[in-house]
């Protein structure tokens, strides 16, 4: 077989934006060429990842030698252009402010009770770009007011600006075709196909695209103004795909997740399965102090005491980890388990599904976000499902003593039935560490300690497509809670194997993650920091996994990582 042949190699033009010389590959078109030097060229239609349709008009330019003005987002770079955007050039300026003026003419004067208001790209650009009071006397148009397009997005026809973003990403994203755009000029209004919904996977996607406020989301609709939140950076942990997001947390409650531009992950898409379902990551009704479990009932105990029935089983101890460890915390289990001669095994609980076509966009065929975490640290094997399917097999047949359980979804809720709750009570040593005070495998454990959700944990994950990414916690800690690695670490103090060097009672979350990237030797030589992996995160090699191993004792003689 013939080796392929290299990739060509971009043509580079010299080009010169508001006098700022800039080089950049041909073709790109100048509000990304703006972007490469920090210079903001307004927009509304435009999308990275959509076709462009050209249609808003904001982002026009003054390009030297043309006759005219032109658009910037249907406009590419060639060699020797001269751009004079609306910074340097009051014609620009006077145009953009026009062209907003008119697309505010229909628009309502509601931003007091509008959900985009405190984010809405046409209220920053008004008072930007144009700022000056409407001078329009006529009677506005009025349209279709709080429609349902489907079961998550509601339609506010009056706000719509007609931008075409959420009809472009049905037809070349999705490629289902739900929208469409009816009558024109002031006129039109975005419409379903008759005999449609919007229902496809990834629709409550059009609402982040959409710039104004015209689609909302049906779920978080008038539920919180967006400045009483607090709105943080993190990563889905609803799947192995890992997609960036944008979670706004309001008294300890998500309350709106928009998708966060990953161009190597998730471009700006999200489904709706992740972005409506971060609520069974935070139960409810919380476990905040440890128990013992028996017939009659919960009785509170200290951790010292789960952690002095485990430590002198280590060494034949089974574990149950949740696919939403972090990458620290399988970690600092390796170190336990090699480090006190284990001849234990781990599983994490992975179960694969059928993808639609529209999901497999974006879905990964699992629901286990942190799965290639534990390959990565050589816990667990290519095939994680059959090795989960042998160890509940155990579980279920009684073959199994000493247990360890870290986190809800260490088993999954189909698997949990009564065989596995009675091997479970059949095994000597039974402790797990919960956040659902209303968990089935509460019936089946003797000790039960205080988790923590992964929204409550700021840390390393590993998706599908071995992309290192940092998670930032999202929602505030409940107090009482153990985060598994601090437990772990106790855990591995209490057998006399020291794995973590500096005091885990006092470690921050981000103390654990600096340590974690200089103490493991298959990403130390890295050089990575939080920073450089919370902007987009490092695309890791399979070199750099480490080959799943038994625990037989072979590395107990290492010297703690320091």
């Amino acid at each position: 077989m013939s080796e392929q042949a290299a990739p060509k190699q971009a043509e580079l033009v010299n080009i010169t934006i508001d006098g700022r010389q800039l080089q950049v590959a041909k073709g790109t078109n100048i509000i990304e060429a703006a972007k490469t030097a920090d210079i903001d060229i307004p927009h509304y239609c435009y999308h990275p990842h959509l076709s462009v349709a050209g249609n808003c008009r904001m982002c026009q330019i003054s390009v030297k030698g043309m006759p005219k003005m032109t658009i910037a987002c249907n406009t590419g770079a060639t060699e020797g252009m001269e751009v004079s955007t609306h910074h340097t050039s009051k014609e620009v300026a006077d145009a953009q402010a026009a062209t907003l003026e008119f697309i505010l003419i229909n628009h309502p004067l509601d931003c007091t009770v509008c959900d985009q208001a405190g984010h809405c790209k046409l209220q920053d650009y008004h008072f930007e770009y144009n700022a000056r009071s409407s001078r329009f006397l006529e009677q506005k148009v009025h349209k279709v007011k709080a429609l349902p397009l489907g079961p998550t997005v509601m339609l506010d026809g009056e706000r719509c600006i007609m931008c075409t973003r959420c009809i472009r990403f049905c037809d070349e994203i999705t490629k289902t075709s739900e929208l469409g755009m009816l009558n024109r000029g002031d006129q039109s209004v975005i419409a379903v196909s008759p005999g449609r919904e919007l229902d496809n996977p990834l629709s409550g996607t059009v609402v982040d695209l959409c710039p104004v406020g015209a689609l909302t989301h049906r779920e978080w609709r008038f539920n919180t103004r967006i400045w009483f939140t607090k709105q943080t950076d993190s990563i889905c942990p609803g799947c192995s795909t890992g997609c960036s997001v944008k979670v706004a947390e309001r008294d300890g409650q998500v309350v709106l997740v928009k998708a966060r531009r990953n161009d190597a992950v998730n471009k700006e898409w999200l489904c709706d399965e992740g972005r409506y379902g971060f609520g069974r990551f935070l139960p409810q009704s919380r476990i905040t102090e440890p128990y013992t479990v028996s017939d009659s009932g919960f009785e509170p105990c200290q951790l010292a005491d789960s952690l002095n029935a485990i430590k002198g089983n280590v060494k034949t101890l089974t574990v149950l980890a949740s696919p939403d460890l972090l990458l620290e915390e399988f970690f600092i289990l390796k170190q336990l388990l090699a480090r006190t001669s284990s001849l234990g095994r781990v599983t994490v609980a992975y179960r694969g599904r059928e993808l639609s076509e529209v999901e497999k966009i974006l879905v990964a065929p699992d629901y286990s976000s942190n799965f290639r975490g534990a390959q990565l640290a050589g816990l667990v094997g290519e095939d994680p499902e059959s090795e989960y399917d042998e160890m509940l097999g155990k579980i279920r047949r009684q073959e199994i003593e000493h247990v360890l359980i870290l986190g809800d979804r260490a088993v999954a809720q189909q698997d949990i039935d009564a065989a596995l709750i009675s091997g479970l009570k059949a095994a000597k040593t039974s402790v797990a560490l919960l956040t659902n005070r209303e968990s089935p495998l509460l019936a089946g454990v003797k000790m039960v300690v205080p988790g923590r959700s992964i929204l409550e944990k700021s840390g390393l994950l590993v998706n599908r497509a071995l992309r290192l990414q940092h998670a930032q916690a999202a929602v505030p800690l409940k107090d009482g809670t153990v985060p598994e690695w601090r437990y772990l670490a106790l855990l591995a103090e209490a057998a006399g194997a020291k794995v973590v060097p500096a005091n885990v009672q006092q470690m921050s979350d981000r103390d654990l993650t600096r340590w974690y990237l200089t103490a493991d030797s298959l990403v130390s030589s890295l050089g990575l920091s939080i920073a450089s992996l919370k902007d987009g995160g490092f695309q890791l090699t399979p070199s750099q996994r480490e080959p799943a191993v038994a625990f037989t004792g072979e590395e107990a003689g290492a010297s703690p990582a320091v």
